[in-house]
């Protein structure tokens, strides 16, 4: 685990820890995996308690029942129309209509670590977790596997479609990241490793120029064509396990297994003011649609936090600048 000093964050902003703006609770167990749905008016969350439930933001309580399942759903995923839910799960994944609460269709595929939909709603993307790890495509609409699996040159731990839908980052366990064309499977990009362990997490940012990935030694930022490493560096004090980033591509939110969720300027770099203090270690983060807001999972419960008070740290301070010359 990492033992750096966040860069950017001064001692009197650590002394103001801030908490969340709104609390939903009703699982019963520990919270895994959040998602917004496109409305930006309701939330869905998976936990350990085999359930999916959707909140309603403004009342903060339930909208329906849960999503019941025979196993443990663990990543999440919502179709960019908002009209389907998929979730995966140690048997594969099981995709519901959100408005029915009716399982669609239900897919035996071995345990799905990570999903995502393409941008365009007719693909579903899996990490598969059994025996080697790969990524397999799935038709949203029949259920049917696509083309046969992605394979990299390492386990996949997580994955990401480029905005045009066209490829594949994945991010893996030898600390590299690699990009492969969906029609061919040919690698494009990559591998480059530049982290030094696990890349716990990969998104494009909404232009698909950049590729930010997260591991144990921070979040890096890349050119998504090159794969050149563009600027320093993110720190937290300790692994980095899950990103977003907002939709107009300008702050990344982040999180981790040093129980904080931070903000930062993709251009520059800096943490956009506090830190966000959760109650225990962080697996997934959010950004509404409209920016201002982020989800997180925090222990049993799911946390909501506005962004509308922070403001951009404005130095940097000499002993990072020296941190950094090295």
């Amino acid at each position: 685990m990492s033992t750096l000093t966040n860069p950017v964050e001064s001692s009197a902003t650590r002394r103001a820890p801030r908490g969340p703006t709104k609390v939903f609770k009703g699982h019963t167990n520990g919270v895994y995996s959040v998602a917004y749905f496109p409305d930006g008016q309701h939330i869905a969350s998976t936990s350990y308690d085999k359930t999916v439930i959707i909140w309603d933001i403004e009342s903060g309580g339930q909208d329906g029942k849960p999503l019941q399942h025979d196993s443990f759903v663990g990543s999440i995923a919502i179709s960019p129309d908002g009209r389907r839910i998929a979730g995966g799960m140690e048997g594969g994944l099981a995709i519901w209509d959100a408005v029915t609460r009716k399982v669609v269709h239900e897919i035996k595929a071995g345990g799905v670590d990570r999903l995502a939909y393409s941008p365009d709603g007719r693909w579903i993307a899996t990490v598969l977790w059994d025996n080697e790890r790969v990524i397999r495509l799935w038709d949203a609409d029949t259920g049917r596997p696509g083309r046969e699996p992605l394979k990299y040159d390492g386990n996949v731990w997580c994955a990401a479609f480029l905005p045009d839908g066209t490829r594949i980052a994945a991010g893996l366990d030898n600390g590299s990241f690699q990009v492969v064309d969906m029609i061919t499977g040919e690698s494009v990009v990559g591998p480059i490793k530049g982290h030094t362990e696990i890349v716990n997490s990969v998104v494009y940012s909404p232009d698909g120029r950049l590729l930010v990935t997260a591991s144990q030694d921070g979040i890096r930022v890349w050119d998504s064509k090159t794969g050149i490493e563009v600027g320093k560096p993110m720190w937290h004090e300790d692994d980095v396990f899950c990103i977003s980033i907002t939709a107009d591509g300008r702050r990344i939110a982040s999180g981790g297994l040093d129980k904080t969720v931070r903000v930062w300027d993709l251009e520059t770099r800096l943490q956009v003011g506090h830190s966000f203090h959760a109650d225990g270690w962080l697996w997934s983060v959010a950004f509404s649609p409209d920016n201002r807001y982020i989800i997180s999972d925090n222990g049993r419960d799911v946390s909501l936090w506005d962004t509308e008070s922070l403001a951009i740290q404005g130095s940097v301070s000499i002993f990072i600048l020296l941190q950094y010359s090295f």
